[in-house]
């Protein structure tokens, strides 16, 4: 039994579908670098929201608590929603998917595309949410749950900082959707 002909269209279609090699793609160790530091962020960082309220004689909660004192009390606080978007969503959801991500730029892999556009849009729109609260505070909540006497706030305590720390996850979330604009992004 003899192997049949491979025609010249499907010499051209598997030749099409090898991959770009990482050393003629270097503008993916932007993505390889940022992804492997957010899944850092996300494992040693964002965890400790999914616990209620963390134990304040840990030597990591006084670490983090003097990070965010001075600028994020929106974490300090960690209120539900910031347990379910930074907790869980960013730290076992996209915490895993950053090494998947990493996986696929490395390896040169097409099917990471439209799972990267659907993390795109859900870090933008999770991040906005959170800058927004950060940003515009949440007084009014707390006057209509606390009476017209608090003054408590979930407003950043120095929104430039908070902006610095946070911004990045969605620009590179941006810059991830150009990145994946192509139908196959990693082969010629």
């Amino acid at each position: 039994m003899s192997m049949p002909a491979v025609s010249q269209r499907d010499e051209n279609f598997v030749r099409r579908a090898d991959p770009i090699p990482l050393r003629e793609r270097r503008r993916d160790w932007f993505f390889i670098v940022m992804y492997s530091f957010f899944a850092l962020t996300s494992a040693l960082a964002d965890t400790v929201n999914t616990v209620g309220h963390p134990d304040p004689r840990s030597g990591y909660f006084m670490a983090r608590f003097l990070y965010n004192a001075g600028t994020d009390s929106l974490l300090i606080a960690n209120p539900r929603f910031v347990q379910v978007s930074v907790g869980y969503v960013s730290a076992m959801l996209f915490g895993v998917f950053y090494l998947v991500l990493i996986y696929a730029f490395v390896r040169g892999r097409d099917w990471i595309r439209l799972p990267a556009v659907f993390y795109a849009g859900m870090v933008v729109m999770g991040t906005g949410v959170y800058l927004a609260v950060g940003l515009l505070g949440d007084a009014p909540l707390f006057h209509l749950a606390c009476g017209p006497n608090s003054n408590y706030d979930y407003a950043f305590l120095n929104a430039a900082q908070s902006l610095a720390y946070n911004l990045p996850y969605p620009l590179t979330g941006l810059l991830l959707v150009a990145r994946m604009w192509r139908d196959r992004p990693f082969t010629r």
